[in-house]
């Protein structure tokens, strides 16, 4: 068998391309002690649909609600800390001879994976959708997030931990359910978020994996009742908040399950 010989140029190249992006070969691990994932923040109009990371009074969720008949997707706002030290602490820089602040964090990635619950793909599901299982449950599910963070501060980001592509799962097993005459069908799931984060002089951190449990309903955040008052439309349709039932034809994935029968100016 012949032997693969790498010519010098090769190996330069090589080189080369490792010292423009070291990032290739940077190795994570979990750094807890440095990024710490803290909580979930509310996303509600009580805050006007903006988070202010870092104020005493932010509201935050100990678990969320995920109505499929109105929606199939649900956004996470994990809060997280910057443990680090600014780094002239720790060298005995001053004024004088200054130093950058390689501490600054650049929170740029996500990792999800998903616990099922009773909707783990069973053996009546087909190849994709037991792959689609698979793929959240054992190997995680990669999204881009963006925040800036100073040592010794709080930031948010938010994270799309179920997609369209995992709701259209539990949609269909929950209507299931529904066509069962199931009344108030419910199942819990639970995310687990890992953020990740580079800081300046290009070494990758992991947080701590935090987790998040999710209730998953069918026209639980639908209001029972027609009203002719106007109100706020939550943050996101169909997550945490409710919604009046004189909307619900309107914004539904799935009007013909709005009930009872009312429309804006009736009652």
């Amino acid at each position: 068998m012949k032997k693969r010989i790498f010519s010098p140029w090769r190996i330069a190249a090589l080189a080369a391309l490792l010292a423009v992006v070291p990032g290739i070969v940077t190795c994570d691990h979990q750094s807890p002690e440095s990024l710490l994932v803290l909580d979930v923040m509310a996303m509600s109009t009580q805050n006007q649909c903006s988070l202010r990371p870092g104020q005493a009074a932010q509201a935050i969720r100990p678990y969320g609600v995920l109505d499929l008949m109105i929606t199939n997707q649900y956004w996470m706002y994990p809060r997280f800390r910057n443990m680090l030290q600014p780094i002239n602490t720790l060298t005995g820089e001053g004024p004088t001879t200054p130093e950058n602040e390689v501490h600054y964090l650049s929170v740029q990635r996500a990792k999800t994976y998903v616990d099922m619950g009773e909707f783990v793909p069973g053996s009546k599901d087909t190849n994709t959708v037991k792959n689609l299982g698979l793929k959240y449950m054992i190997d995680g599910v990669d999204s881009f997030v963006a925040a800036g963070v100073a040592p010794l501060t709080e930031g948010a980001v938010g994270v799309q931990v179920i997609p369209p592509e995992l709701g259209n799962i539990f949609d269909t097993k929950m209507q299931e359910l529904v066509n069962k005459q199931i009344l108030n069908p419910a199942v819990w799931v639970t995310v687990y978020v890992s953020l990740y984060a580079q800081t300046q002089d290009r070494h990758v951190l992991r947080s701590n994996e935090f987790s998040f449990p999710i209730q998953l309903c069918w026209g639980c955040l639908v209001q029972p009742f027609c009203s002719t008052t106007v109100q706020d439309a939550p943050c996101y349709v169909g997550q945490d908040e409710p919604i009046s039932a004189s909307l619900c034809p309107f914004v539904v994935n799935h009007p013909k399950y709005c009930e009872p029968k009312c429309y804006p100016g009736q009652e």
